[in-house]
């Protein structure tokens, strides 16, 4: 027996690789039609509109970018080992999902991120957010912008996985430890 095929992913996949080729003004429902092999009713019937398959693009690729980055996290880590954890995993998620961070950067640099905000978060993602802050509002990060933290945490991770060669797990462990030392208040 074949297996069904799930036409809202078949539809969302196809708007990620024509985003990520084109941009998202040169992403019409008409070469989204053609390349998901849906009618344009098909695509209607699940999504209302252009910007609804965005959105939901964007929720998508984020949950599984969530979903990975929190691999094997417990609320009783101390937070080196939640940070070292969630580091090493935005490495390998970023590594292996080329389009995705693709799309996501053009998403988060454009009007739709501000447009689409939902406000949800869950309470693990809360957690991790706060350890991100500074050590005065509550956090464990030194008194840094919030951009600079970013930029020396998941920014970095972003980057090394764009580099060609692939860093052993042992190498990104010492990395990973450099990047607590660098941003901790400890």
């Amino acid at each position: 027996m074949a297996k069904k095929v799930d036409r809202r992913e078949v539809i969302l996949r196809a708007m990620l690789d024509l985003v990520v080729e084109r941009g998202f003004h040169n992403a019409p429902m008409s070469l989204l039609a053609k390349k998901s092999d849906a009618s344009p009713g098909v695509i209607y019937h699940y999504f209302p509109s252009k910007d609804d398959v965005i959105h939901a693009l964007y929720k998508h690729v984020d949950a599984i970018k969530r979903e990975e980055l929190l691999r094997g996290y417990s609320k009783k880590m101390a937070p080196k080992e939640a940070l070292l954890l969630v580091w090493t995993n935005a490495y390998w998620f970023y590594r292996k999902h080329q389009k995705e961070m693709s799309f996501l950067d053009q998403y988060l640099h454009s009007p739709y991120c501000e447009s689409g905000k939902s406000g949800e978060e869950d309470e693990t993602i809360e957690r991790i957010q706060k350890l991100t802050r500074p050590k005065k509002k509550g956090g464990v990060m030194k008194d840094l912008p919030p951009e600079a933290i970013q930029s020396l945490t998941l920014g970095l991770a972003a980057d090394l996985a764009k580099a060609p060669k692939e860093f052993s797990k042992g190498t990104l462990r010492e990395i990973a430890d450099v990047v607590w030392a660098a941003v901790a208040a400890e």
